[in-house]
């Protein structure tokens, strides 16, 4: 006859406890769940279940074509492709602008000028591409400021190209497809020779601090062929330092500056018409007939004006 044995009728025998498999529980005696345990968990699972139905419901009902709409343009977008702009050089090859890759900005190359005085009026400078907070292009061409930079700013700048960019949900790029390819810009050739136009520079700062003036200007030509070999403006500003922009300090010395550094004194300044006038005015006597090529006249270094009260006395 056999009878069942109640678990309260089992004694645990402290003597094999070291041999029980705690991991599998010998030794041990089971005891039920407390309702209050039940509770709590059933309470925490229904609470964290209506939290994500609530906001399933503001993503997907609510809100759900205005980021429907956002995740389309954010799985394909499109974006500029910048061209290279040309580079600048003198009639001898020697560099004088060209572009250089920046690492902190990989969307386009930065412009880098000849580290020589005398070439800034010349050569002008540009601004760059710029972002807005939300990273998208409100300004998305070069900008040639002055000189040069601005006058063949349309040859050197080329034409952007447009690629399109597909990422999945996480922002990560799965492809890139080009739609429109960049045009890099042409490269420019002057006349200008940098080390004549650098040496003209220091001759006219060197004058003008020694007699005191405030700036001055000068040009060579090549009478022969009209070529303008140097072209130089004292005082002037440093080319890379107003692209760059990142000096601050040295650009707002450049605007409070008594000495005009930005005033191209070649082309921009005004003279009183000097001995650089006669020439104009015998071409206009020798068409006029008034003299011939073979006319000579003595010029004494003075000149003397009858006196119209008495015109036995000159003055």
């Amino acid at each position: 006859m056999r009878h069942e044995i109640d678990p309260d009728e089992i004694f645990l025998d402290s003597e094999n406890i070291p041999g029980f498999d705690v991991h599998q529980f010998e030794g041990r005696i089971e005891r039920p769940i407390s309702r209050a345990t039940i509770i709590i968990l059933s309470s925490t699972f229904l609470l964290l279940g209506l939290i994500l139905l609530g906001r399933a419901w503001f993503l997907q009902g609510r809100e759900g074509a205005t980021y429907a709409a956002l995740s389309e343009g954010n799985s394909r977008k499109q974006t500029l492709v910048f061209s290279e702009r040309g580079t600048v050089v003198d009639r001898n090859g020697v560099k004088l602008a060209w572009n250089n890759v920046d690492p902190l900005n990989a969307d386009f190359s930065k412009r880098s000028y000849i580290d020589s005085q005398g070439f800034a009026h010349v050569l002008g400078y540009v601004k760059y591409p710029a972002k807005d907070r939300q990273g998208n292009y409100f300004r998305n061409e070069f900008e040639g400021i002055a000189g040069v930079e601005r006058f063949y700013n349309d040859d050197l700048a080329g034409s952007q190209g447009l690629k399109i960019v597909e990422k999945d949900a996480l922002g990560k790029t799965q492809s890139e497809s080009i739609v429109r390819p960049a045009i890099f810009g042409k490269n420019i050739t002057l006349s200008i020779d940098s080390r004549v136009q650098h040496q003209l520079f220091l001759s006219i700062e060197e004058l003008a601090d020694r007699v005191g003036f405030s700036g001055g200007a000068g040009m060579i030509m090549d009478v022969h062929t009209g070529e303008v070999i140097a072209l130089s403006s004292f005082p002037e500003y440093s080319s890379q330092v107003m692209s760059d922009g990142s000096d601050a300090k040295l650009i707002g010395e450049y605007v409070k500056s008594s000495r005009k550094p930005f005033l191209d004194r070649v082309v921009s300044g005004l003279y009183v018409p000097g001995s650089i006038v006669k020439p104009y005015v015998a071409i206009g006597a020798l068409e006029e007939h008034v003299i011939d090529p073979a006319k000579k006249i003595l010029s004494t270094g003075s000149i003397s004006i009858p006196n119209p009260y008495d015109p036995a006395l000159k003055s």
